[in-house]
């Protein structure tokens, strides 16, 4: 199945040079569900994005002279560019916050570290294969919010529209790290390996700097506030919760390929209304009411 799906999502790769304009006046602190525990979890996860980023970007980069296939080379220089774009706008996200006074660029630096450590222990090719598992968490959790666009209902919709910009590019490009280390490496139990650690590290190290943050806020006591986290995180629909449920396992069987979910049909509907007006919000808007209605809300959002 992976190779049949190995190019089915290139013709969707789009770089979108947009910028969102976000600053400490129009990013709220508490910006997801006004809440402070669910908006610590989703900084803790923000706080690496530009790095993270950058980071993949390298190894892409690094890798298109070992690549056989053109197809899979120029796909990988379009990731790049779509990552750039991401890693400015993130970039300028966690600067709002740390001029309200939220320590991301402490949280920023942890991950650094930790990302640099694993860069010296780890050879090339286990880089390329840690990459793509990134890389899939970061496309499942965008799988997760497409799905159900209503996780967001209740934030600030200024960046929810950026949130759902990346969400659709990255489902974009979700398998071109994938297929940048097959073609590079091409190794199964490597493959595997580079998830394994990446589970290892991704979860505890995104709930220990949630934690580092509410400390931080003085929040940590804010039960009500953690409640709500939990339901947000591993409730019955929470994002662990539908992300492990359907997303995350399939990346171990041998034939797996990210394309194998094909999901390009629900990001069409956000596309469909961004090429129409070149407006993210309206884009966003369309895609909820959309979501509810079967497209009858692209057409409402762009008349609005």
């Amino acid at each position: 199945m992976a190779l049949a799906n190995r190019s089915i999502g290139y013709d969707e790769v789009e770089a979108r040079d947009l910028r969102f304009n976000l600053d400490k006046d129009s990013v709220p602190r508490y910006w997801m569900n006004n809440d402070p525990w669910s908006t610590s979890f989703f900084n803790s996860i923000l706080a690496a994005v530009p790095d993270g980023e950058r980071w993949v970007m390298q190894c892409v980069r690094q890798s298109l002279t070992r690549l056989q296939d053109e197809s899979v080379r120029k796909a990988g220089i379009a990731f790049i560019k779509q990552e750039h774009y991401h890693a400015r706008e993130h970039d300028d996200m966690n600067n709002a916050l740390i001029a309200q006074g939220v320590p991301l660029d402490v949280v920023e630096r942890s991950f650094k570290r930790i990302r640099g450590t694993l860069e010296r222990l780890t050879p090339p090719d286990m880089h390329l294969s840690m990459m793509a598992a990134f890389e899939h968490f970061t496309a499942t959790f965008a799988a997760v919010f497409i799905d159900n666009p209503d996780m967001l209902d209740n934030s600030d919709k200024k960046v929810a529209a950026m949130l759902y910009w990346h969400f659709v590019e990255e489902t974009e490009h979700k398998s071109v790290t994938f297929d940048v280390f097959q073609d590079a490496v091409g190794s199964y139990p490597q493959r595997v390996a580079g998830m394994l650690i990446a589970s290892a590290i991704f979860l505890p190290m995104v709930e220990g700097h949630m934690l580092y943050l509410l400390y931080k806020e003085k929040q940590l006591l804010n039960w009500r506030s953690m409640l709500n986290c939990l339901k947000l995180q591993v409730g019955p629909k929470g994002l662990l919760t539908r992300l492990f449920a359907g997303h995350y396992f399939p990346y171990y069987l041998p034939s797996f390929h990210p394309w194998d979910d094909d999901n390009r049909s629900q990001i069409r509907k956000w596309k469909e209304a961004f090429n129409a007006t070149g407006d993210t919000a309206k884009a966003y808007e369309a895609f909820l009411h959309s979501a509810g209605t079967k497209g009858a809300g692209v057409k409402a959002a762009l008349a609005a």
